[in-house]
């Protein structure tokens, strides 16, 4: 399972041969001269460095700002247990991280997901990847703004209601949208800035409640309460297990975000896989902390689960209520942090799908502005995530629709890089998974398992939507000038290598 970074004196090792992409070698080639073999003139600038590549990722996820706005998916389903499906179904989620970090190791190009697939699976099923990984994008920009309106508006006494909500959540993404077009630079500054104060927020909090239950007076919760569900589960566990797995789910995902601006990193084959992994190991750590934590710090289950913040609520008493209101403020910001990276990868994949000329008024998607951003293509992120913000009373099925379309477009990714990787057409990735063979399968199930269990939360909604985006992605498809034309993103075919190569694994 142990991911190694496949330096240029790494053994080949196997008697697979290799074809087409598969000949190509991501360790042994300059970042241009690489987009090149796979068919791309560099027309993005490479601005952004180790940090930076991480904080997109991280940015992405921004693990407090996840927890803090959807802590109670786990309370409700299972109570203090909800720790267990946390651990187990973060693992595997971490699985994943591993796996789609290698892909984009191996095609360091923009567009993450769409352009693997396309080059892997064909065109068409790239296409429809790559469109339903931007709905999620451009969803959970969406739901990430109308989730922090009540929020912010709650500082300053302010109540509103529903077009008040969506012309809150509307300014907010505005602001989103001029930081993206601003300039690649600006904005990852932003983010990184963004990023370094979840940090510390993450140690903060975690030091916090630990001095608290170790030197104050108020009542620690023993191990054993992890064990309990406070009378949640009527029936069988399993069920609600599942339910209370997908917290993990919604928070840590967005797996290609940083491989998105591959063509605007330094070094990308190699400093986005590793940024992936250390941003998803370091959420997914902290993560679990801050959880655990904030179980044994729990009061009254039933005041927690009733109020408006359960995490507010339960460090409030623990840490003081101006140290938690600031807490809150720093969700906040991560939580716009996030939505502002995720507008950024929206574009990204949108610019690349129009550079293959595979999406309608092409030329306007490709172009570039004076600071090499994708202007158009991030306004258009913002126009559909504003409309989606109409669907603000159903944000439990925005969310879960956002999850679902992540979920099934990753394991599209997962299904055919393991497939690549068993026929030899996989490029050698300068990031490579140890023990593929067996991780693959297993994310590829765990995604099918998902995907069964969001659907089945919600089949009139969720499985309706699913479809809908479906079909919405095969109309667009059809109106894109290169509809016809039977060719793939993928450049120039790639030269045949000599029957003695071999696959590296």
């Amino acid at each position: 399972m142990t991911p190694h970074s496949g330096d240029r004196t790494s053994p080949i090792s196997s008697s697979t041969p290799v074809t087409g992409d598969g000949a190509l070698d991501a360790r042994r080639t300059s970042d241009d001269d690489y987009l090149e073999e796979l068919g791309y003139q560099p027309q993005l600038s490479r601005k952004l460095g180790q940090f930076s590549a991480f904080a997109l990722q991280f940015g992405t996820i921004a693990p407090i700002g996840g927890i803090v706005f959807t802590f109670a998916v786990g309370l409700v389903a299972v109570g203090p247990a909800m720790f267990w499906p946390w651990v187990v179904a973060g693992g595997l989620q971490m699985l994943i991280a591993l796996c789609v970090a290698e892909a984009c190791s191996a095609y360091p190009i923009a567009g993450g997901a769409y352009n693997v697939v396309s080059r892997l699976g064909g065109t068409f099923l790239g296409w429809q990847t790559g469109w339903w990984i931007e709905l999620a994008h451009i969803f959970s920009l969406a739901s990430s703004c109308i989730a922090l309106v009540p929020v912010i508006l709650a500082w300053f006494g302010v109540s509103t209601g529903h077009w008040g909500l969506v012309g809150a959540a509307a300014g907010l993404i505005l602001i989103s949208t001029l930081i993206n077009v601003a300039s690649v630079k600006f904005s990852t500054r932003f983010v990184n800035a963004g990023v370094v104060a979840t940090l510390i927020a993450c140690v903060l909090v975690s030091i916090g409640v630990v001095a608290a239950l170790a030197f104050g007076g108020d009542p620690v919760h023993g191990a054993g309460y992890l064990f309990t569900t406070e009378g949640t589960v009527k029936g069988s566990v399993l069920l609600p297990l599942l339910y209370a797995a997908l917290l993990p789910c919604i928070v840590l995902n967005g797996f290609d975000v940083s491989g998105n601006a591959s063509e605007e990193t330094k070094d990308a084959a190699r400093t986005v896989p590793r940024a992936m992994v250390r941003a998803n190991l370091g959420s997914y750590g902290f993560g679990t902390v801050v959880i655990l934590l904030l179980i044994l710090a729990m009061g009254r289950f039933g005041d927690t689960l009733a109020s408006v913040q359960p995490v507010t609520f339960i460090l409030g008493p623990v840490l003081g209520h101006d140290l938690a209101k600031i807490f809150e403020g720093l969700a906040v910001l991560g939580l716009f942090v996030s939505a502002v990276v995720l507008q950024l990868a929206g574009a990204r994949v949108l610019w690349a799908q129009a550079r293959d000329d595979k999406l309608p008024l092409g030329s306007r998607f490709s172009s570039l502005n004076k600071e090499n951003v994708p202007a158009f293509a991030v306004w258009v992120t913002a126009g559909v995530a504003v409309l989606s913000t109409l669907w603000s009373s159903l944000y439990v099925v925005l969310i879960a629709m956002t999850v679902v379309l992540w979920v099934a477009g990753y394991g599209v990714l997962l299904t055919v890089m393991w497939l690549g990787k068993l026929r030899g057409t996989v490029p050698t990735a300068a990031f490579r998974v140890r023990g593929w063979r067996v991780i693959f399968p297993l994310t590829i199930a765990w995604s099918l398992l998902l995907c069964v269990v969001l659907i089945y939360q919600n089949p009139r909604q969720v499985g309706v939507g699913l479809l809908i985006a479906f079909i919405a992605g095969i109309v667009v498809y059809a109106l894109s000038p290169a509809r016809q034309s039977g060719s793939r993103p993928d450049g120039p075919a790639s030269a045949e290598p000599d029957s003695s190569t071999e696959h590296s694994e």
